[in-house]
C-alpha cells in the first residue's frame, strides 16, 4: 500500500517547527517565500521628516527610496532509504514507518541547530556577553579544563543591554543550553520561585523560568564557540578550548521561514527489491536589523 504523501509532508513541516518550541518565538517570513525557495519581502523607505511651525515654502519634495531584503533558503535533504520486500513482510513492526520517523527527528534537529547559526553568526562583539561566575568544568562536547560559569546577573547585562537598544521589552526570549540552564537555576528556593511563576500556557509552550523579563528555554545545546571566539558550524568537529553560547533575542528580531516540503517515494523498484523513500525541506532565517540590535549572546568565558 503507497503512503500519502501529502500528509507525510505536512506531518515533517509541522514537526521542524512545532517541536523545536523557540521557533515560535520568532518572526514567520513564510508568506514571503516565492516558488517554494527565496524569500522576497519588499521594504518601506521610511517616513519623511516631520517639522514642527515650518517656516519655508515650498517645503522640499521627497521621494521614497523603497528596497527589498531577499534570501535564499537552505535545502536539507535525508539520505534515500530503502525498505526491502522481505522487511514488508517478515518484520514484526513496520521498518517504514520507523525509518520516516527517524529521518523526520534529524531534519527538525538539523534545520534549528542551522537557524541558531544563523541568527548568531557575525553578531558584533558588542553584542556578546561573557559569563561572569566562579570556575566550573568545560561543558561543551570534547571542550576540557574549566569555564566561567553562567550568573543571573549576565542575564540581567543582557536586559540592559536590549534596553538601551531600545528594544521592545515585550516577548523577549533566551534559550540556554542544558548544562548552563542548570548553572544558573540550581537547586535552591529562588530557583523554584522562578519556575513557579511560569503560567500553565508558558509551560506548554517549553519554558522553564522567567528571569529579567526573559522567558527562559533550553535545548541540549544552542551555540558552540572555537576558542578564538569564532561561531562552530553545526557539525563541526570537538576541540578541547570550545565554549557553549546562549541565545537572548526580542521576537521581532529574528525570522524563519519554510518553503518547499517535498517526501519522495518509488515503490517496487526491481533492482532494489523493495520501496525507496526520502524527504527534502527548504528553510531559512536571519536577523531582521541590520543594526544586528535586538539579538544577543551570553558565552562561556575561559576561567
Amino acid at each position: 500500500m503507497g503512503l500519502q504523501v501529502e500528509i507525510w509532508q505536512k506531518d515533517i513541516e509541522e514537526a521542524v517547527f512545532k517541536d523545536n518550541q523557540f521557533l515560535q518565538f520568532v518572526k514567520d517570513e513564510s508568506e514571503y517565500v516565492l516558488e517554494g525557495v527565496v524569500v522576497h519581502i519588499p521594504q518601506s523607505g521610511g517616513a519623511g521628516n516631520t517639522e514642527k511651525n515650518r517656516g519655508s515654502l515650498p517645503a522640499t519634495i521627497r521621494r521614497r527610496s523603497d528596497t527589498d531584503v531577499t534570501y535564499a533558503l537552505e535545502e536539507y535533504t535525508t539520505d534515500p532509504t530503502l525498505i526491502t520486500n522481505a522487511d514488508k513482510v517478515e518484520l514484526s513492526y513496520d521498518k517504514r514507518d520507523s525509518a520516516i520517523g527517524e529521518d523526520k527527528q534529524s531534519l527538525k534537529e538539523t534545520v534549528a541547530e542551522d537557524f541558531l547559526y544563523k541568527w548568531a553568526k557575525d553578531l558584533p562583539g558588542s553584542s556578546i556577553i561573557e559569563t561572569s561566575r566562579e570556575a566550573s568544568e568545560a561543558t561543551a562536547d570534547s571542550a576540557t579544563g574549566q569555564r566561567k560559569a553562567c550568573a543571573r546577573t549576565d542575564l540581567k547585562r543582557a536586559k540592559v543591554l536590549l534596553n538601551k537598544q531600545n528594544v521592545s521589552k515585550e516577548n523577549r526570549f533566551a534559550i540556554l543550553p542544558s548544562e548552563m540552564e542548570s548553572q544558573l537555576f540550581p537547586d535552591d528556593q529562588v530557583s523554584a520561585i522562578l519556575q513557579r511563576d511560569l503560567t500553565e500556557g508558558e509551560r506548554r509552550m517549553g519554558a522553564v523560568a522567567k528571569l529579567h523579563g526573559f522567558v527562559i528555554l533550553e535545548r541540549s545545546s544552542v551555540l558552540t564557540y572555537a576558542s578564538d571566539g569564532t561561531l562552530k558550524a553545526p557539525g563541526s568537529a570537538g576541540a578541547t578550548g570550545d565554549c557553549e553560547g546562549a541565545l537572548c533575542w526580542q521576537k521581532d528580531a529574528l525570522a524563519k521561514a519554510m518553503g518547499t516540503v517535498k517526501f519522495f517515494e518509488e515503490q517496487n523498484k526491481p533492482e532494489y527489491y523493495g520501496d525507496v523513500y526520502s524527504t527534502l525541506v527548504r528553510a531559512g532565517g536571519r536577523r531582521r536589523r541590520k543594526d544586528n540590535k535586538g539579538v544577543v549572546v551570553i558565552r562561556q568565558a575561559t576561567a
